[in-house]
C-alpha cells in the first residue's frame, strides 16, 4: 500500500527535477531546441504522472475498502452487544452459544456457510424444526437485515488473523470483539457488570452465586427458561443457578425453553474445564430434554461424595456455557 504523503513528496521532488532540468535546457539552446526539448519534456512528465496517478487512485480505492471494512466492524460489535454476548460471551469467548471469537471451527467455515449459519441459524439434527443457534435474518424470523447480517459476518472474520491477511495483507483491521465490551458498558451498563462478573470468575463456584436453600423440600423443580427475544439462553438458562439441597432430594428439570438441553454433571469443580461426569448423572446426548420435556433424578450419597466441597456443576451438552450447581448436603 502507497502511503500518501509518501507519494507526494515523491510527486514534488519529481517536479522540482524537471524544473531543473528545464531551466538546463531553456538556458542553453536556441528556440528551435527549445521547442523540440520542451515537447519531449513534457511528454516524459506525462509518461511518468500516468502511473502515479494510478498508483495512487488505487491507494485511495484502497483505503476506502479498508475505511468501509472497518465501519462495518465496528457496527458488527455494536449488533453482538445488543443481541449476541448473552449467549457467546462478552468477548466472544463462548456461553450458552458457541465461541464466535478465535474458534477454529467457525474459522474454517466457508464465507457462504458462515453467512447461513448467521442468517438462518442451526437446527437440530434431531428436531430440524428446533434451532441450536437463532436465526438472526428477518427473512427467517430474526431482527436483522441483509446488511446487519454483514455487519455481523464481518465482526466474525475479524477475529481470523489468516483471514485477514488473505483479504486484507498489511492492513490496520484488527479483532472487533475488543470493540464489545466498550460498547456493552455503555449501551447496557448493568448487563455490563454481570457479564465481567462471570467472566472472571475463573475456577470454583463463584459465578453461580449464593444458594437457593431447598434442604427442607423432599422434591425440588428447577426451571430452564425460555429465553428472552433474540437469543437462544440468559447467561445460564436455568431459573435458578446454585440450588442447595439434601440426600434423598427429587430433582426435576422442566424444559420450558424451544431448544433442546441435557443436565449434565462434570468432573471436578472447575467450570473453565468442562469434562462430562455421566456417571454421577447425565440426562444423555441421545436422549435430550425436549421443550416441555422433563428430566428427573435423585440426589444420592455417591453425589454428595464427588468432590470435596460436595458440590456438582453441571451443564448442557449441546450449550457448554449453560452451567449451573447444586450444592448437597447430608
Amino acid at each position: 500500500m502507497i502511503d500518501p504523503v509518501q507519494a507526494a513528496v515523491g510527486i514534488v521532488v519529481l517536479l522540482i527535477t524537471v524544473g531543473a532540468l528545464i531551466y538546463i535546457v531553456y538556458s542553453r539552446t536556441n528556440a528551435v531546441e527549445k521547442a523540440g526539448y520542451g515537447a519531449l519534456i513534457m511528454l516524459a512528465i506525462v509518461s511518468i504522472m500516468i502511473p502515479v496517478f494510478w498508483i495512487m487512485e488505487t491507494n485511495g480505492q484502497t483505503q476506502a475498502r479498508l475505511a468501509q471494512e472497518n465501519n462495518g466492524i465496528a457496527q458488527g460489535a455494536a449488533l453482538y452487544a445488543k443481541y449476541c454476548f448473552t449467549c457467546h460471551g462478552i468477548n466472544g469467548q463462548g456461553g450458552a452459544g458457541p465461541q464466535l471469537n478465535g474458534n477454529s471451527a467457525v474459522n474454517s467455515l466457508s464465507d457462504t456457510d458462515l453467512l447461513r449459519i448467521i442468517q438462518a441459524g442451526i437446527p437440530s439434527a434431531s428436531n430440524p424444526g428446533t434451532l441450536l443457534m437463532p436465526a438472526w435474518s428477518d427473512q427467517y424470523g430474526g431482527p436483522l437485515s441483509d446488511p446487519q447480517i454483514q455487519y455481523l459476518f464481518a465482526l466474525i472474520r475479524s477475529a481470523d488473523p489468516a483471514y485477514l491477511q488473505k483479504t486484507y495483507p498489511d492492513s490496520s483491521i484488527a479483532n472487533g470483539f475488543k470493540q464489545v465490551p466498550t460498547d456493552i458498558q455503555q449501551t447496557q451498563p448493568s448487563a455490563y457488570e454481570t457479564a465481567v462478573a462471570q467472566a472472571t470468575a475463573g475456577a470454583g463456584t463463584g459465578q453461580f452465586g449464593a444458594a437457593v436453600d431447598d434442604t427442607k423440600k423432599t422434591a425440588v423443580t428447577i426451571d430452564i427458561t425460555a429465553p428472552p427475544a433474540g437469543a437462544t439462553c440468559t447467561p445460564a438458562c436455568f431459573a435458578n443457578l446454585n440450588v442447595k439441597v439434601k440426600v434423598g432430594t427429587k430433582i426435576t428439570w422442566v424444559n420450558q425453553s424451544t431448544t433442546i438441553h441435557t443436565v449434565t454433571a462434570i468432573q471436578g469443580t472447575n467450570p473453565g474445564n468442562i469434562v462430562a461426569a455421566p456417571s454421577v448423572f447425565d440426562s444423555g446426548l441421545a436422549t435430550p430434554i425436549n421443550s416441555n420435556g422433563t428430566y428427573t433424578l435423585t440426589i444420592t450419597q455417591a453425589m454428595y461424595n464427588a468432590n470435596k466441597d460436595h458440590t456438582v456443576i453441571y451443564y448442557c451438552r449441546f450449550h457448554t456455557g449453560m452451567l449451573a450447581m447444586l450444592t448437597i448436603v447430608p
